[in-house]
């Protein structure tokens, strides 16, 4: 969304990092809609603000945010969440964030750069896969699989490895979003994937290895 000054809600338990992702974000263009440090705040300013996308650290003091990010999505799948977490190692949240549908995922360690990506990417209606996540949220993928894939398939996927929405790939190949979705469809399947998410992973994880 170019030339828009997209509304963020922040949601993150931890004060100095919570005004420090708001020093960020305004910094880079964006306008905070509301912040939040537990679920209870969360569910509230989330069903009381409009916001383009919401930043929820995963792990709110005691409680996982999935739970919240589940809710949400069942509500609106198309619902516009990035996922914050400063884990690297097996984490089942995250991988219960992907099979709920959350569609960005970035490491609180990774640039700037990565998270306003995501945020932006993920506003449009895109999918963000922290490269340093990547081989986390790949698991249950095979990365030989690729070689599975067709040239179109793998095309698509690579758009939206970089944030693309399907019906921005459509334009950018002239396709019809249609014809989009069976390639992301057919692609997902044959990875092994169980989400578009998964099938993204594998493939920044693909990246990696080449």
């Amino acid at each position: 969304m170019p030339g828009e000054q997209l509304e963020v809600i922040v949601v993150d338990d931890h004060l100095a990092m919570r005004r420090g992702i708001e020093l960020l974000l305004r910094e880079a263009g964006f306008r905070i809609a509301g912040v939040a440090s537990t679920l209870d705040e969360a569910r509230s300013v989330l069903s009381r603000r409009r916001f383009d996308v919401a930043l929820l650290d995963v792990q709110l003091g005691e409680q996982s945010a999935v739970g919240l990010v589940d809710e949400l999505l069942r509500e609106d799948p198309t619902a516009p969440i990035v996922l914050y977490t400063g884990y690297t190692g097996s984490d089942s949240a995250l991988h219960e964030a992907v099979r709920a549908g959350a569609r960005g995922f970035v490491l609180k360690s990774s640039p700037a750069e990565r998270l306003t990506g995501a945020l932006r990417a993920v506003a449009a209606g895109g999918t963000y896969v922290d490269p340093e996540l990547a081989g986390q949220l790949a698991e249950g993928g095979e990365l030989r699989r690729l070689d599975s894939l067709s040239a179109r398939e793998l095309e698509v996927l690579e758009l939206l490895a970089d944030g693309l929405n399907g019906q921005k790939i459509a334009e950018r190949l002239f396709l019809s979003p249609e014809t989009v979705r069976t390639h992301v469809r057919n692609a997902t399947s044959k990875l092994g994937a169980h989400t578009r998410v998964q099938a993204v992973a594998i493939v920044v994880r693909g990246r990696g290895t080449s």
